[in-house]
């Protein structure tokens, strides 16, 4: 019990709840809707919408002296939903949303 107590006091709650809400609950969301095409729901959700959120959690992660092993969250969050809900070639976005938060945070260690 005291390891959970410590666990979830080193927690980053806002990280997780911000990826949990953008990698999960908005990539099903849209998906869900009947009114959003493939094409929209990968140029605004997909590239801009989760890119941005990659580049910000990579910022976060920084500015809040965190563990680099938290910049896995949202990718893998999202890897898992994309898995159940999305075409196959969405997986690769995981990739992309990793690379771009490890560069956000990379380049900020460079300053």
């Amino acid at each position: 019990m005291n390891f959970m107590k410590k666990a979830w006091e080193h927690l980053d709650k806002p990280l997780w709840l911000a990826s949990i809400l953008i990698g999960i609950v908005l990539t099903f969301v849209v998906d869900k809707l009947p009114f959003v095409t493939w094409v929209v729901m990968v140029e605004i959700v997909l590239i801009l919408i989760n890119g941005i959120f990659s580049i910000w959690s990579g910022y976060w992660i920084y500015k809040h002296q965190r563990k680099w092993g938290e910049l896995f969250i949202f990718p893998i969050l999202y890897l898992i939903t994309a898995y159940f809900f999305m075409p196959r070639y969405t997986y690769y976005f995981a990739l992309a949303y990793l690379a771009l938060a490890y560069l956000s945070w990379a380049m900020r260690q460079q300053k």
